[in-house]
């Protein structure tokens, strides 16, 4: 059953240590903030220095940077981005995001809904 509304401290958080099966070199937290039959909405905190690997889903995100620096890479271009700044990884490009300076906060929306980590 799809719940409406999520309370932030009510949220699953995910301690995650890979991401579509490969490695990151810290954790990383995962919240997940709404999850619905086409879509799912989650926050992630990202240690300072910490990168994603590079990486390619099956499904379209968007995100959105709340708190801190990433340079984000998609396909063969690079880009710095910080709070107030979107980003979109089209399905089957490789992306990878690091936390520059400081821990960075992005929300995403996965769409279709798909758990990528672990």
């Amino acid at each position: 059953m799809t719940q409406n509304v999520t309370r932030w401290d009510g949220c699953e958080v995910v301690r995650i240590t890979h991401v579509e099966g490969q490695p990151l070199s810290q954790h990383a937290l995962v919240r997940v903030l709404s999850e619905g039959e086409t879509m799912l909405m989650v926050e992630v905190t990202m240690p300072a220095g910490e990168s994603s690997p590079s990486h390619v889903h099956d499904h379209e995100s968007v995100g959105y940077v709340v708190r801190g620096r990433v340079s984000m890479t998609v396909g063969n271009d690079t880009t710095d981005l910080g709070p107030g700044d979107a980003f979109l990884h089209p399905i089957g490009l490789a992306h990878s995001l690091t936390a520059i300076g400081t821990e960075a906060v992005w929300l995403e929306i996965k769409s279709p809904p798909t758990r990528t980590w672990e």
